[in-house]
């Protein structure tokens, strides 16, 4: 890319001036900023049984890029942290296209109670994918409680 060797005018220099000026106005809060950083200890849940189940507090809600998206799919699925009432971290990964959906429609926020369910495997009844099987979850969501303004 070339720059440009050409003088700057009044207004370009102001606005250099101004950048600088933020710039540093905001390197303290860059430095807070790194101490808002916390590792992620949460270990992923994977049921195996029909009725595992896992219940707690919300603690953070995201995506992730999955690798198993078919092609025109959108590959990025829904990721909340739960804690138990053990403290125990648990990352609930919406790889399955009935979690995705069950943890869409439930819409999780910070601060709610969340449960997950898995019924087990079950078989398509209907379709163009009829016979096969998949993995069959519920979600259920306790909002948590709305903060008083005064």
């Amino acid at each position: 890319m070339a720059t440009s060797n050409k003088p700057k005018d009044d207004v370009d220099a102001m606005f250099d001036q101004e950048d600088k000026d933020n710039l540093a106005a905001q390197s303290d809060d860059f430095d807070d900023l790194l101490d808002d950083v916390e590792e992620d200890d949460s270990e992923g849940w994977v049921p195996k049984e029909k009725g595992e189940g896992i219940s707690g507090l919300v603690i953070k809600v995201g995506e992730t890029k999955s690798d198993f998206a078919a092609d025109g799919q959108d590959p990025l699925v829904p990721v909340v942290t739960i804690q138990t009432a053990d403290g125990t971290k648990w990352r609930v990964i919406g790889y399955s296209s009935v979690l995705k959906r069950e943890i869409q429609d439930a819409d999780p926020k910070v601060g709610d109670r969340m449960a997950v369910k898995f019924f087990g495997e079950k078989t398509l009844k209907t379709g163009k994918f009829a016979g096969r099987p998949y993995k069959h979850f519920g979600v259920a969501i306790r909002r948590a409680p709305a903060a008083v303004v005064s």
